[in-house]
């Protein structure tokens, strides 16, 4: 045997030399470029990951900020322009706002002196004064209604009974009394703990956090919001309060830190993300340790087998895959260049001979399938019911005897004409326009016999008359309307409607009638059993169809009794018969 390459010597040696030289290579590449590379993007991604996840809770809040202003506006927007009258239908939408939502503790309208107005909590507790003396109405007195004041976090005890953590949100509104206008204030006041779940919900690693601070630097959410005011844990602040939007880094209790500050644009409060760099790290030297081991790994099991085996032993075989492929998809003319492995060359030659031996055999299944084809098609077509020519002679002779010979005429060249297409010079495919003369001289006929028993109509789409179809299927679907419809109708004159329309694809032939109709659990067994009433039967069409165009086409049924029945065939257009 003529050596090529590595051909002729052993196999196992030429993959040992192969795989060491290729495992070298990659363990350097992986200290030297992969690992460094790795550390870095690990780094860079957790950190994108903390700031995604601070990102969402300023979303979550700004989203929740938005509704408390839409409630804090919808409130504004129930007040009435002199709250000194009886009139209470306000305080009742005040009352429903409250009761709609857990988070709003109450609600209360003031008058410019600091009276009260109406409160949802019930009444004051403090005098006017201290009210005009807070905060959050001096606030809201002097940014004029034009945005919502937000407080810290502080008990509020304006009202009896009322000891509760809350963040209040004000602003002022213009009212009348005793015909001049003066300027109140609404209060909301919103549960802390409404606020404090945004942040608290948020985990940054195992010990990360989120918190809230507004622009001053005060505190407004944290997880040790308590331990702070008691001095008992602090929180640095100097490096959040330097930027509005940004990544920073800090140090506490020897721990370095990443910051992530954004602000909530409504109330220009900070949200600040914390996250230990040592977490970040050790997640990343997990990953590191993995991303080595599985390296190790692969590189040992995988990359010998994979790589070197596929290169040296596999490629033949692929080659033989590739080609059986082709041949499952049902191309026999496939040749296996015979080359490679000594058990490669003898696969590839037995499978040559295998496949000549497979092209003989179907070609001689394929030539005896068509002659078969052809017989079940022509037998199928041969089945005329002989009745109908044995009545339609019958009724000639009658015509002839009582001296109606002009009819007789007609009948007979309608008779002429259906055989003639019929025949058709042994063709098995004839057009549309052909299919219809045939119908139209078997209506002729029938009309002629059975008087004015049934009304016809036929409508046909002009680009539908030149399309060739296998012939002689639309004669029996109207053989079955009316040998079926005529002979339980009762007297009653039936109506056929014949359409013949196109789609790109598809030809249809439509036959309805409004006679009897089928029953229900006749319809599954009409195209799967013969009907000797029915003529050329549909089991008999169906078959044809099929047979020549596949099992895609064919007939569908629909009926309905006391009502009618609808038979449509579908045959596709642009067909060539092969020769």
């Amino acid at each position: 045997m003529r050596k090529e390459g590595f051909q002729g010597y052993s196999l196992h040696n030429v993959i040992m030399v192969a795989f060491l030289t290729s495992m070298g290579a990659l363990l350097l590449f992986v200290m030297l470029v992969l690992v460094p590379r790795v550390s870095s993007l690990l780094e860079t991604n957790a950190i994108d990951r903390t700031k995604e996840t601070v990102l969402q809770s300023v979303a979550t809040l700004d989203n929740y900020v938005d509704n408390l202003l839409s409630s804090l506006h919808f409130s504004s927007a129930l007040l009435p322009s002199d709250p000194t009258q009886p009139e209470n239908e306000w305080q009742t939408g005040l009352d429903f706002m409250k009761e709609s939502r857990n988070d709003i503790l109450s609600i209360a309208f003031f008058g410019q002196d600091g009276e009260l107005f109406y409160s949802t909590a019930g009444k004051l507790r403090v005098p006017p004064h201290e009210v005009r003396e807070s905060e959050w109405f001096r606030k809201a007195v002097e940014w004029q209604g034009t945005v919502a004041y937000f407080s810290r976090p502080h008990v509020q005890q304006l009202f009896n009974g009322q000891r509760t953590l809350v963040i209040s949100m004000a602003r002022s509104l213009e009212y009348q009394q005793e015909g001049n206008w003066r300027t109140g204030v609404l209060l909301m006041d919103v549960a802390y703990g409404a606020f404090s779940a945004v942040t608290d919900g948020v985990s940054l690693g195992r010990s990360g956090f989120v918190y809230l601070m507004d622009e001053s630097g005060e505190l407004i959410c944290h997880p040790k919001l308590q331990l702070i005011h008691q001095g008992l844990a602090r929180e640095d602040r100097e490096a959040a309060l330097a930027q509005t939007v940004g990544i920073t880094r800090d140090e506490e209790d020897g721990r370095e830190r990443v910051l992530l500050i954004t602000t909530v644009e409504q109330t220009r409060w900070r949200v600040v993300g914390v996250a230990y760099i040592d977490e970040i790290l050790a997640l990343q030297n997990a990953f590191i340790r993995i991303i080595t081991v599985v390296s190790l790994i692969a590189a040992l099991l995988s990359l010998a087998a994979a790589t070197l085996m596929a290169f040296w032993v596999t490629r033949p075989i692929r080659l033989l895959e590739s080609k059986m492929r082709k041949v499952e998809a049902g191309d026999l003319n496939v040749t296996i260049e015979e080359r490679g492995f000594h058990e490669i060359r003898s696969v590839s030659t037995t499978f040559n001979h295998m496949l000549r031996r497979v092209r003989v055999l179907m070609d001689r299944v394929v030539t005896e399938q068509e002659t078969k084809r052809l017989h079940e098609l022509n037998a199928l077509q041969a089945q005329i019911n002989p009745h109908f020519l044995y009545n339609t002679l019958d009724s000639i002779v009658w015509m002839e005897e009582r001296g109606r010979s002009q009819e007789a005429i007609t009948m007979v060249l309608a008779l002429a004409k259906l055989f003639r297409i019929s025949i058709s010079k042994g063709r098995r495919f004839i057009t549309v326009r052909e299919e219809l003369e045939h119908v139209r001289n078997y209506l002729i006929i029938q009309k002629m016999r059975f008087k004015d028993k049934f009304s016809y109509h036929l409508e046909v789409d002009e680009d539908a008359l030149e399309e060739r179809t296998v012939k002689l299927i639309v004669q029996p679907l109207v053989e079955n309307c009316i040998n079926h419809a005529i002979d339980e109708a009762q007297g009653m004159e039936l109506h056929i409607e014949i359409r013949v329309s196109v789609t790109p694809e598809d030809l249809l032939f439509t036959v309805s009638d409004d006679g009897v109709g089928i029953r229900e659990d006749l319809l599954p067994t009409l195209l799967t059993t013969s009907s000797g009433k029915n003529g050329i039967g549909l089991k008999n069409v169906h078959e044809r169809i099929q047979l020549t165009y596949g099992a895609a086409y064919g007939l569908t049924i629909h009926s309905v009794e006391d009502q009618g029945t609808t038979i449509t065939i579908r045959i596709p257009r642009g067909w060539e018969e092969k020769p």
